[in-house]
């Protein structure tokens, strides 16, 4: 009954305000900002929240495998669904995926991963693992957590050399958790690098990225960051590094504090510079239940050792976590970076994208388009917005989750995102 808890957990959110009112018995308040599978189903366990009843879900309809997206370019006549395993007693959702530097065709993928009935999910294992080494026509690794069981919300990397593979969750704890592979994949090894809040708080919307610069002087350098619930940085965003692969990890440090969210910061995005510059962008919510308002960001020139206090890059947008899209699934505006580290024209630009309920500055209408702001001086100045999608405004159409990648080698800029 893990899908009903998922369920719950998004319904539950966007109908009552934080903090909830409290149950006979309990101890501490339900947090409607939280979004995640371990949290809500902890307070399913203990009856604290409601659970909802299976919503049939109609069998998908195959229509073929050629992209028609205009802005696709080389060979789109063909893009076969390729499933990472045939195992049909497992799910896996919420993907992450990393290519190695070395290696175009290894591909590593994480993903959340339950026990599946048939008819329902079971058993929560987390974040996965599997590997290709064709380019993702074949796939091997497990639907098990990586390092064992976890709370899931993978994210992936691959150092510069392609010797070691990571694996960060949120870790069965409560805190933050990273695998680590030396063997490709064959083996790996957890360690916490988030301490656990305690309670039935977590640390949550984790990111973590490798600083994989041929040129940055802090190359290998790993950055795990998430939103804290219930410790001393409550509700601003937490980040620690990592200087020796990922076996020992520093103190939390509070990056967020300086923009003065009136609610909280919630989902970081990490990306490092050519020269090594660590860059963190994340969702400010200045009130709860409301959509996202603006964008946080900070910087460090160190390495990680130190950030300059945060700044909000935009601070008049309107997102879609709460609005919601009209469609019967989870959304938001969380933002995405990339960073173009190819040395070349662009080397150094920085790109955020995210979706916003009509033009950003005016807030209103029925679009909800993909927006794109850059810097070109290690985000010291941003460029106005610009809408990624092409289509015709005003017609209500709903353009949402976007993700953003820079080439390393020659800079082009590639932006995915659901679109009706």
């Amino acid at each position: 009954a893990f899908l009903a808890v998922v369920v719950t957990g998004s319904v539950f959110a966007q109908k009552q305000n934080f903090p909830s009112k409290l149950k006979d018995n309990q101890s501490q308040m339900v947090d409607t900002r939280i979004d995640n599978m371990g949290y809500w189903g902890k307070l399913a366990d203990e009856g604290v929240v409601p659970v909802a009843q299976p919503i049939p879900v109609a069998p998908p309809v195959f229509t073929g495998s050629v992209i028609e997206a205009k802005s696709v370019k080389g060979a789109k006549e063909d893009s076969p669904d390729v499933p990472v395993t045939d195992a049909t007693n497992v799910t896996e959702s919420e993907n992450s995926i990393f290519v190695d530097p070395t290696d175009p065709e290894y591909v590593l993928n994480s993903n959340n991963s339950t026990s599946w009935t048939g008819g329902s999910v079971g058993t929560l294992y987390g974040a996965n693992y599997f590997m290709s080494d064709d380019a993702g026509l074949t796939w091997g690794g497990s639907a098990q957590g990586a390092g064992g069981g976890n709370s899931g919300d993978p994210a992936t990397a691959i150092s510069l050399d392609g010797s070691r593979m990571y694996i960060n969750f949120i870790h069965s704890n409560g805190g933050q958790g990273v695998a680590r592979s030396t063997d490709g994949g064959n083996s790996w090894t957890s360690a916490v690098c988030g301490s656990p809040p305690g309670g039935w708080n977590i640390l949550d919307k984790n990111h973590m990225w490798i600083d994989n610069g041929p040129s940055s002087p802090h190359e290998g350098n790993l950055y795990v960051a998430w939103t804290a619930f219930g410790n001393s940085n409550a509700d601003d965003i937490e980040l620690v590094r990592s200087t020796d692969g990922g076996v020992s990890w520093s103190s939390h440090m509070n990056i967020s504090s300086a923009v003065n969210a009136g609610s909280h910061n919630q989902v970081v995005n990490i990306q490092t510079g050519p020269n090594g510059e660590v860059y963190a962008i994340w969702t400010i919510y200045d009130g709860w239940p409301q959509d996202e308002k603006a964008i946080g960001f900070a910087k460090s020139t160190d390495g990680g050792a130190t950030f300059a206090p945060a700044v909000r890059i935009i601070d008049d947008i309107r997102g879609i976590r709460n609005s919601g899209v009209s469609k019967s699934m989870r959304v938001n505006s969380f933002p995405v970076m990339a960073v173009d580290i190819s040395g070349g024209q662009y080397d150094g630009n920085i790109y955020v994208t995210w979706t916003n309920i009509g033009v950003p500055g005016i807030n209103s209408g029925s679009d909800a388009d993909v927006y794109m702001i850059k810097s070109e001086d290690e985000g010291a100045t941003w460029s106005s917005p610009i809408k990624i999608n092409q289509d015709p405004s005003g017609l209500g159409k709903k353009h949402y989750l976007p993700w953003i990648t820079c080439d390393p080698e020659n800079s082009a800029l590639s932006v995915v995102f659901y679109d009706d």
